[in-house]
Formats: structure tokens, sequence, C-alpha cells
């Protein structure tokens, strides 16, 4: 495991005083998972940015949120979205 000296605002450090105190978690386990869930979210963020700017394409067909049958798509059999990303990130992690 690497060590990694990070400095956060006074006000982040009592939050995070507060949350350890509340889960009853040791400091070190805490930090550790909330850094790493934090990594992924950015991760899957940007990589969701890179494979939307893929299919930005000009003269495109604009479509409302609202006009989205979410409850179909959303159940439909299709690759999650979790999938796409990992397939993506193995495919360009080493240009990242």
């Amino acid at each position: 495991m690497a060590n990694a000296n990070v400095a956060f605002s006074k006000k982040t450090l009592q939050h995070f005083a507060e949350l350890v105190k509340l889960t009853k978690q040791p400091a070190r386990k805490l930090a550790e998972r909330l850094f790493k869930e934090a990594i992924e979210r950015e991760m899957e963020d940007f990589l969701l940015s890179v494979v939307a700017n893929e299919y930005d394409v000009e003269g495109a067909e604009m479509v409302r949120s609202e006009d989205v049958d979410w409850n179909t798509l959303l159940s439909s059999k299709r690759t999650p979205l979790r999938k796409i990303f990992r397939t993506f990130r193995e495919k360009y992690s080493q240009a990242l």
C-alpha cells in the first residue's frame, strides 16, 4: 500500500471526524473507502463524457429527456453502463 499526504480544509476534516464517530469505523478504513468511491465516480463521469462526445454528431436529432420512456429503456436487457465503462476503461486506460 502506498502512502500519500493529502490536505483537506478544516471544515471537511470536521465533517469527516463526525462521520468517523457516527459510523464507529476506523478513520483510515473509512477515508480509504470514501476516497476510492469518489475516484470511481469521477472516473465514471469522465468516461461518460468521453463516450458522450463520441456520439455528439453534428446534425444529430436532439431528444428531450421528458420525451424518453425511461421505464422501458432502463428495464431493457441492454448492456449496463458499468460494463460499457469497464470495457472502455480497459481499452483506453493506457491513454488516460
